[in-house]
């Protein structure tokens, strides 16, 4: 039996946009695949699909909405880390749409969440230390060290509540937010992101990673945190080593002539204030969104640097798939071709009745170990306080 019921949801232009009617909705491992409208699985080639995406080009404009869901470990592939991959381990949800329209915040049920499973102060020491010691020893520059929060909650809620929840208004929207709900799978992808992996806009590809977060209450005035947030050393640190990394990685698409245009800018989202750059870069009309995936994908901002080598460490320490989180959403919509990063995100499950989110930050020889995890309690609290509220 064929379930035409998924459905995303993105905003666009000051709207919220539901896009429905899949043609096509499947999701790619290494070896095979699955039809997310029929449940049917058969044997894939990931290959196949790379060399079909070698075919699209980036300059084209989309009638039809697409949206792809790169999962963090998709990277492991990219960088060749095989090793790292199960026969089970996702790395992409391709969904295409043929119908689009505006929705409006509906009546919805007001969430309420159970925290049923949070990080260890302990434990998070722990694996601080031992990824603080090969910092020390030069194996790598920055590492993102992140963890999972379980929640549960209550029968009869439906994905619509969530969304509705989360976007209940404009001031809460996520720049780079979306929302995808699979039947087949019984769970809901939502994303509330604020950051950006790539956004093309005639001939310019850009890059504006996130680095450095201080809380603040969302009445209060910005500037002076501002203030703090730019001077303090640690966080400065952070965002230059990954505009840097940004700016390499960017330059390998086509030509070596990336840019950072934009040295530190303050992004402000719900409870929080962010330090941001940005990194441009002119490409031809031949470039295809392989190539773009390739080359970017996962950003530098939630591995470290340098890239593969954070990420090994990473997956040593973590002992997890990240899976949805820390990975990428590309929207191809007319002219819209954005990919965010997935932070500030969660996945609902509706057959288990719970939810997962998951936060964490960049660590340097700067870093302090009680000041990160209270870092990571704000990047929480940001998502499931607006969620919730």
């Amino acid at each position: 039996m064929t379930d035409r019921n998924l459905f995303s949801v993105i905003p666009y232009k000051d709207q919220l946009i539901k896009l429905a009617g899949a043609n096509k909705a499947i999701a790619y491992y290494r070896h095979h695949a699955v039809d997310l409208l029929t449940g049917s699985s058969f044997l894939y080639d990931f290959n196949n699909w790379i060399e079909e995406n070698q075919l699209i080009l980036l300059n084209t404009n989309f009638d039809n909405p697409r949206v792809i869901h790169l999962f963090y470990e998709l990277g492991f592939l990219i960088e060749k880390e095989f090793h790292l991959l199960s026969v089970d381990t996702m790395l992409v949800i391709d969904i295409e749409f043929n119908s689009f329209q505006e929705i409006l915040p509906a009546d919805f049920s007001k969430i309420h969440l159970d925290l049923i499973n949070s990080p260890d102060l302990d434990d998070y020491k722990k694996s601080f230390e031992v990824g603080y010691q090969e910092l020390l020893k030069g194996n790598c520059y920055q590492f993102n060290l992140t963890y999972p929060y379980l929640f549960s909650f209550e029968k009869g809620l439906r994905a619509e509540d969530f969304i509705f929840s989360l976007w209940r208004d404009k001031t809460s929207w996520g720049a780079y937010g979306s929302a995808t709900y699979i039947p087949f799978f019984k769970k809901l992808f939502l994303s509330n992101s604020p950051e950006c992996l790539f956004q093309f806009k005639e001939k310019t590809l850009s890059a504006m990673p996130i680095k450095g977060t201080l809380k603040r209450l969302d009445t209060e005035d910005w500037r002076p945190i501002w203030k703090c947030l730019v001077n303090d050393k640690k966080s400065q640190a952070e965002l230059y080593m990954i505009s840097d990394l940004l700016r390499n990685d960017l330059s390998r698409i086509e030509f070596p002539r990336a840019q950072i245009v934009k040295k530190k800018f303050p992004k402000l989202v719900p409870g929080l204030l962010h330090q941001c750059s940005q990194i441009d870069v002119e490409l031809s009309a031949s470039v295809n969104l392989w190539r773009v995936i390739e080359k970017i994908f996962p950003g530098g901002s939630i591995t470290g640097a340098p890239k593969k080598r954070a990420m090994r460490l990473i997956n040593e320490l973590e002992k997890r798939e990240r899976g949805f989180y820390c990975g990428s959403t590309i929207i191809l919509f007319k002219e819209m071709k954005s990919a965010s990063i997935n932070i500030r995100s969660s996945v609902v499950d509706f057959e288990n009745y719970s939810l997962l989110y998951q936060a964490g930050g960049g660590i340097t020889l700067l870093s302090d170990v009680d000041d990160e995890y209270k870092e990571m309690t704000y990047k929480r609290d940001s998502f499931i306080h607006t969620l919730t509220l």
